[in-house]
């Protein structure tokens, strides 16, 4: 397997959960900075321009959250997704989607105003309103790890879904008030954090947590 990205961005989540699983596999660095995301030779792998991409035998796959469901069901023996047909597993997607759909959408906004506007003033609108809607995002996931006992999302054991909320929150670390400032997902993120594959993944990306 090949997963293409760069440090620090969406491909934090499904490179941890490769380290997890125990995969072999090659990390290529897309430089987005120099635009390599954009050149015809990636662009043939994902026309979208976005990393990360994973490379599974034949298989092309794309989106941080669907290729951290491929390899969770792909290597069943890690225990990174609840069985099919059970609560845990719709909770997973309710987890996932909502972590990739909305919050991960305004983390965008937020880090890339000018995808949305060249005017500066708009610019600085489009952060403003981003961090409002991440504000409320991270209350309700804060208030939702906090009913719980066990400091992971879905329970007693770690899942893809934490490794997606460990990405996310780290994405906020510049925010007024970052994901970290909420005791309930701080407990889960520091747990994430100091698991062997995630430790694994920062140093292959050379990232710092903040």
């Amino acid at each position: 397997m090949k997963l293409y990205g760069s440090p620090g961005s969406a491909a934090m989540a499904p490179m941890a959960v490769l380290e997890h699983v125990g995969a072999a596999y090659d990390w290529v660095r897309v430089d987005l900075d120099a635009g390599e995301h954009l050149q015809p030779e990636f662009l043939a792998l994902n026309p979208k321009g976005r990393v990360p991409v994973l490379i599974d035998g034949t298989m092309t796959l794309t989106e941080s959250a669907a290729i951290c469901l491929h390899l969770a069901e792909r290597f069943p023996q890690a225990g990174l997704l609840p069985a099919p047909g059970t609560l845990e597993r719709t909770r997973t997607y309710e987890w996932l989607f909502y972590l990739s759909n909305t919050l991960q959408v305004a983390l965008i906004d937020w880090w890339h105003p000018v995808w949305l506007t060249r005017d500066a003033d708009a610019q600085d609108a489009v952060k403003a309103g981003a961090e409002k809607r991440i504000g409320i995002c991270f209350e309700l996931i804060d208030a939702k790890l906090a009913a719980a006992s066990n400091p992971y999302c879905l329970g007693a054991h770690l899942t893809i879904v934490d490794y997606f909320l460990h990405m996310t929150a780290r994405w906020s670390r510049y925010l007024v008030t970052p994901a970290y400032a909420y005791p309930a997902i701080k407990r889960t993120t520091d747990a994430v954090r100091v698991s062997p594959a995630t430790r694994r993944m920062m140093e292959k990306q050379a990232i710092a947590e903040a």
